[in-house]
């Protein structure tokens, strides 16, 4: 399961075709460098709070990676589009 963090995150990325490439990424003023991206997906919907009336923009847009860093940690982290400032957040450590 892992342990959940759920904090946001400075990333260092690639823009690729198709979406983004993680580097690297700041969380509590620790720089951590990725060694490998091991999955990717991306997470579309309204969540799990009840809606009445759902409205498009009120719809989650995430991209999800598991990453695996140079020191053999690996996490899941993802890059939230949908919001205006485009954030991303340190999920869980797995």
């Amino acid at each position: 399961m892992g342990e959940l963090i759920a904090e946001n995150i400075e990333v260092t990325f690639e823009q690729r075709i198709g979406g983004k490439l993680p580097l690297a990424f700041r969380w509590r003023g620790e720089g951590y460098e990725i060694q490998k991206v091991l999955e990717v997906w991306e997470e579309h919907g309204l969540g799990k709070a009840p809606l009445r009336r759902p409205h498009w923009w009120q719809r989650r847009h995430r991209v999800h990676y598991i990453v695996k860093l140079e020191d053999g940690e690996t996490y899941e982290i993802y890059w939230d589009r949908g919001s205006k400032k485009k954030d991303w957040t340190l999920l869980k450590r797995i």
